[in-house]
C-alpha cells in the first residue's frame, strides 16, 4: 500500500480491508490509530460489509465497549472498526474473533504534552526521541494489539498489518522482530489474499 501518511493510502486501505473481511467472513477487528481515519473506512465500507450478511459496529456508536464486545461476541460475522481502547484489555476467546487488521503502526502523537517534555529529556540528554522512545512504544502497543487473537491455546486466525513501514523502514525490522515468526508472510496483497483465503478455507 502507499505509505500511510499520505492521502493515497486511504482508499487502498479501505479496499483491502474490504477483501480482508470478505475472506474471513466477519469475526475481526480493524484497529486504528486515528478516530477520523477510523470513520471514513468505516463509512466507505459500511453498505458493502452489510450486504455481505456481515455486522458492523463501531467505537462510538451503538454503546460503550462492553456493549460492543458482548454484541461482538454474540454475532460471529461480525466487524468491528477501533482506535486505542481496542488494542490493549480485549478479550475474545474462540472462533468469533479470527482476523485483526492493523491499519498503520501505532506511533502515539508527539505533541501530547507527555510525550513532548519526555523527547525534549531525551534531545537534551543527547539522544534520539525517535529511536529511544516513540518506536519502542509503539512495538509494544502493535505487540499489545497482536495479541487480541490470541488469547487461549485453541485459539487460531490471521493478523493483517496494512501499514509499508514495516518494510520500507529500517526501523520495520524491529516490529517484524516483535511478533511470531511462525507464520509471518511479506508478500504484495494479492498473494496475502490467496493465502488468507487458503488458511480460512482450511477451517471448513
Amino acid at each position: 500500500l502507499p505509505d500511510p501518511t499520505s492521502f493515497a493510502f486511504r482508499q487502498p486501505l479501505a479496499d483491502a480491508v474490504l477483501r480482508a473481511v470478505s475472506i474471513s467472513q466477519g469475526g475481526a477487528f480493524v484497529l486504528f490509530t486515528s478516530f477520523d481515519l477510523l470513520r471514513q473506512t468505516h463509512a466507505a465500507l459500511k453498505s458493502a460489509l452489510e450486504d455481505q450478511g456481515l455486522t458492523v459496529l463501531r467505537q462510538g456508536e451503538g454503546g460503550g465497549r462492553h456493549q460492543l464486545l458482548a454484541r461482538f461476541r454474540k454475532e460471529q460475522h461480525a466487524v468491528l472498526f477501533g482506535t486505542d481502547s481496542f488494542w490493549e484489555g480485549v478479550d475474545v476467546k474462540g472462533d468469533a474473533l479470527r482476523l485483526v487488521v492493523i491499519a498503520r503502526l501505532p506511533f502515539q502523537v508527539p505533541t501530547e504534552p507527555i510525550q513532548q517534555a519526555r523527547a525534549e529529556r531525551i534531545t537534551a540528554l543527547g539522544g534520539d526521541p525517535f529511536r529511544e522512545m516513540s518506536v519502542p512504544q509503539a512495538v509494544l502497543k502493535l505487540r499489545q494489539g497482536f495479541g487480541r487473537l490470541i488469547r487461549s491455546r485453541t485459539d487460531r486466525g490471521a493478523v493483517l498489518i496494512l501499514d509499508s513501514r514495516m518494510v520500507t523502514k529500517n526501523y520495520g525490522a524491529r516490529f517484524r522482530k516483535s511478533l511470531p515468526e511462525a507464520a509471518q508472510l511479506i508478500a504484495p496483497l494479492d498473494e496475502v489474499f490467496s493465502r488468507m483465503e487458503q488458511f480460512f478455507q482450511s477451517w471448513h
